[in-house]
């Protein structure tokens, strides 16, 4: 058991590190056990024991003594971390890294002090270059994992941005053609279909994804938004509502609706498209049949709703919306219970709902996808430092991480900007896909937070001062 945490708050000692005499690297999967160790506890996750202000100082006096020391540094560092002190952690690591750009462990710490700073561009970019040593499969599985749970703080991070934007976003144009479908809300009383209301959502969403001229807000983006909102389950059907959460994720049009399953389990869906702008019913669309119908169901409803809108098809996307993803109507909601638990965090119970999903249709894509998502992220956030250490082996990357333009990307990335290639946190794209690392320089404050400008690379010696009270 640890004691009680004692936060050093008086300035540290004097200290002048300078840049050490040697570049030794450190193995990427080093970086894995510190990306394992920050998973499951805010900020990042389960971390060392928090330090007593005597650690603390003790390896301040020690690092002033020893200033060529680059493990002893690495050790104040992660002492800093451990007791959330993110920035002194951050200031530090710069030393070590801008000496060792290579040392995985480090960066792997870095990443970890940029999201206790909640500057998640930053934490996504370093662990993105780690990736970018091609380290090996078990370890790339881990760092992806990482990106998922990172990817699920950025979305929370976004939709309270949003909320606190309310006012100037409601003044702001949203961008043409831009559709958010949100879950539908189920009216029956068997409570074993409720998960379609997510489902029946990626459905329609990956249907109205195949019409050129229409761009989809994310399912997850919007879902988080409703859950920061808690209107998940709650007036989904009510078109204020619809043209509130449209406006928050600057959607145009928003499709809402509700569905029931009769005794002899037959399915109606319901469904209406709200201008945002002033809550006005744009297009309706109905239909019934028996559950096994479902897929056929959901796309007359679909193709209902893009005739009133006015939208001409052409041949190649009346063929894609035609499509299913899968012929199992029970492995349809299986997905769907999966989409369930992995909105509540539950990345576990998702990759099982996913996972038994692709069991018995092997053809439907989306589902083994996911599972291998939800897996990789519950393996991230729940292997402990020495499985991970001893999964990973000996060996680390490639070497990708050396190279002179990965070694400037992360002197940027220490700066507090994201490198060169990073991209913000998209807001539309292909529904049912997962979250993909950044890859637009251009547009990486859009939905996340900004870390801020760059501030130019130091040349030659590095000091850190740090004041003695």
């Amino acid at each position: 058991m640890c004691g009680p945490l004692i936060l050093n708050t008086a300035p540290p000692p004097r200290l002048r590190l300078r840049r050490p005499h040697f570049t030794a690297a450190l193995p990427v999967c080093v970086a894995l056990v510190c990306a394992a160790c920050a998973a499951g506890a805010p900020p990042g996750g389960v971390r060392p024991s928090a330090p007593s202000l005597a650690d603390v100082a003790s390896l301040e006096t020690r690092v002033a003594e020893h200033p060529d020391d680059a493990q002893l540094t690495l050790s104040l560092a992660k002492a800093y971390y451990a007791a959330d002190r993110f920035a002194d952690a951050r200031r530090v690591l710069d030393v070590v890294l801008r000496a060792q750009p290579a040392n995985a462990e480090a960066r792997g710490y870095l990443g970890f002090a940029y999201e206790g700073l909640t500057q998640y561009d930053s934490a996504r970019a370093v662990y993105t270059q780690l990736l970018a040593t091609r380290p090996g499969k078990s370890v790339q599985r881990l760092l992806s994992g990482r990106l998922t749970l990172l990817t699920h703080k950025q979305l929370q991070l976004a939709a309270r941005q949003a909320i606190a934007r309310e006012p100037l976003l409601a003044r702001t144009p949203p961008g043409a053609n831009t559709v958010a479908v949100m879950p539908f809300h189920y009216i029956g009383s068997d409570s074993s279909y409720r998960p379609l209301e997510r489902g029946l959502a990626a459905l329609v969403l990956t249907d109205l994804s195949r019409v050129h001229d229409l761009k989809l807000v994310e399912r997850d983006r919007l879902q988080v938004l409703l859950d920061e909102l808690a209107l998940a389950g709650t007036g989904l059907v009510d078109p204020a509502t619809g043209a509130r959460s449209g406006r928050l994720v600057q959607a145009a049009q928003v499709v809402q609706g509700q569905f029931d399953l009769g005794a002899a389990t037959e399915l109606r869906l319901d469904a209406t498209v709200v201008r945002a702008a002033d809550a006005h019913v744009t297009a309706t669309g109905s239909q019934a049949d028996r559950l096994q119908a479902l897929f056929e169901v959901e796309k007359a409803v679909v193709l209902q709703l893009l005739t009133k809108l006015g939208i001409t098809l052409t041949p190649a996307e009346r063929v894609a919306i035609s499509e299913r993803p899968t012929r199992d109507i029970q492995a349809f909601l299986l997905y769907s219970r999966g989409l369930e638990a992995q909105d509540r965090g539950d990345f576990g119970a998702a990759a099982r709902a996913f996972g038994s999903a692709a069991q018995r249709d092997p053809g439907f894509g989306a589902a083994a996808r996911q599972a291998a998502a939800s897996q990789a992220a519950r393996s991230a956030s729940t292997t402990p430092p020495s499985d991970l250490a001893a999964a990973a082996g000996a060996g680390g990357g490639s070497g990708a991480g050396r190279s002179p333009a990965t070694q400037a990307t992360l002197l940027t990335a220490i700066n507090g900007a994201v490198p060169t290639g990073a991209s913000r946190l998209q807001g539309v794209g292909t529904p049912g896909a997962p979250a993909q690392p950044p890859t637009d320089p251009n547009r990486i404050c859009e939905g996340a937070s900004c870390d801020g400008p760059a501030r130019a690379a130091l040349i030659g010696t590095v000091f850190i001062i740090l004041k003695r009270p």
